[in-house]
């Protein structure tokens, strides 16, 4: 007969220490990784959303005032007395409004105007900015519709349409300025870039805030515009 020895307290409670801080070390560098993750994929998400809002800009402002003609050289709808207009608030964001002609996938042509606008948008207590585009079809007549507002993209700081071909001819060249911010907080981004520079009626100014932000610009070229 041998007696069983079992683990004395002092030996149960050293264990459940050494292995409560093993759990606790590893729950912090769980906590650590996520957060890593979680702010890489919010950076990656706001610099791919500011990459495809300036593509789909590009493509519509670069439209503006194109008159398609038939086979006889003949503008179907006449010319276009204004290709592109620009609206300067004082409490938010420039609008651009774009009109140009398009073909259908069946053969038919429309005379679509295109407006691109920001509006103030709050979810569960959540505020933001959000960028609107609305398709309008100006002609035919029998196809006239007035497009629903689609939500392009979210958390926009600042937009800006600046008319830069100087001269005579401002239209024919123009820059457009954007600023997104991520959705989440985080600590303070060493890696913020500011340009200290907005044209038209910017109000933007450098933000104490805790979001990871990025500005993006480009020119465009309107071939068709003789302005």
């Amino acid at each position: 007969m041998h007696r069983e020895k079992g683990f004395t307290l002092v030996e149960v409670l050293v264990s459940t220490a050494v292995s409560a801080i093993a759990l606790l070390t590893l729950l912090v560098s769980y906590d650590i990784v996520e957060k890593q993750y979680t702010k890489i994929r919010d950076t990656e998400t706001l610099m791919q959303s500011g990459r495809n809002i300036l593509k789909i800009l590009e493509r519509d402002v670069r439209m503006a005032g194109y008159v398609y003609h038939n086979d006889q050289g003949v503008a179907e709808f006449g010319s276009i007395t204004q290709p592109i207009v620009f609206v300067n608030k004082t409490t938010c964001c420039d609008e651009a409004t774009i009109i140009y002609d398009s073909r259908t996938a069946g053969a038919t042509t429309q005379r679509l105007e295109l407006k691109y606008f920001t509006k103030s948008y709050s979810l569960g207590g959540s505020a933001r900015t959000r960028l609107y585009k609305q398709v309008n079809i100006l002609k035919p007549d029998a196809e006239k519709k007035t497009g629903d507002e689609a939500t392009m993209a979210d958390y926009i700081d600042e937009l800006q349409f600046h008319p830069a071909g100087g001269g005579a001819t401002p239209n024919r060249l123009i820059e457009i300025y954007l600023r997104l911010r991520t959705r989440r907080e985080f600590e303070r981004a060493i890696d913020f870039q500011w340009q200290d520079f907005y044209p038209g009626d910017s109000t933007a100014s450098k933000p104490d805030i805790k979001y990871r932000v990025q500005e993006f610009s480009t020119s465009v070229a309107i071939r068709n515009l003789t302005l």
